[in-house]
């Protein structure tokens, strides 16, 4: 047995352990009453939408709806037999999941992926689902929105969630996912000794760096340049 298979076993045996765990009849019932309870949490306003599990036997699994709750690290997941009954999934269980579906104008396909992130200089790096922006999920570079319950709760007593924009690498390394500002010194720091390169190719394709989809497309141009060279 392959050492990369034997890992993959591990991480697929110790992922449905943690989803039978979390939906376990001593654990479900409290999960589900803090999501009713926690609604200032959920992204899009706690809306199902149509959308498909990555597990950890490499499978894209659709479902009929799912809903993803950042302050709790928790997705909840519609049965396919009835919208009445759901399964929860914590980080850990899933490779990732996507919203909407390929080719849908209206409602572009939005990927979630597990990946390391610490948000300051202290703290402890902790696993997330993070909405990625670049066009590969593995990198080398990947940039992408962690959504995050805000500090600040609105007059209504709600929290409403925070984009924080994070980069890092991609897979295969331990490194966390960090918070980059969106300003040209911050994002050409991403690159390194290719930045200049990466810089001329903003400027001839006119992309700024103000903006989180633009910056995507500059990791995409390093990304390409890393694997090539």
């Amino acid at each position: 047995m392959s050492n990369t298979y034997a890992q993959s076993s591990r991480d697929q045996a110790e992922a449905l352990a943690l989803y039978r765990q979390t939906n376990a009849a001593a654990t479900a019932p409290g999960l589900r009453k803090a999501l009713s309870e926690q609604t200032m949490g959920l992204l899009d306003d706690g809306q199902f939408r149509l959308g498909a599990l990555r597990t950890f036997d490499n499978r894209r699994r659709p479902v009929p709806g799912l809903r993803y709750h950042a302050g709790l690290r928790l997705l909840e997941v519609q049965d396919s037999l009835g919208s009445d009954t759901t399964h929860l999934w914590p980080v850990g269980s899933l490779r990732g999941f996507d919203l909407g579906e390929v080719g849908d104008p209206e409602n572009p396909l939005r990927r979630f992926r597990p990946r390391l992130v610490k948000e300051g200089l202290t703290g402890t790096p902790r696993r997330e689902f993070v909405e990625v922006l670049t066009t590969v999920d593995a990198g080398p570079l990947l940039l992408a929105w962690l959504y995050t319950p805000g500090p600040d709760p609105e007059k209504t007593g709600r929290r409403p969630l925070v984009q924080v924009l994070v980069a890092g690498p991609g897979v295969g390394n331990d490194e966390p996912l960090r918070p980059v500002a969106l300003t040209k010194d911050d994002v050409l720091k991403l690159f390194g000794k290719r930045g200049e390169e990466v810089r001329s190719f903003a400027a001839g394709q006119r992309l700024t760096y103000d903006k989180a989809t633009d910056v995507a497309r500059m990791v995409d141009y390093f990304n390409r340049v890393a694997l090539a060279k």
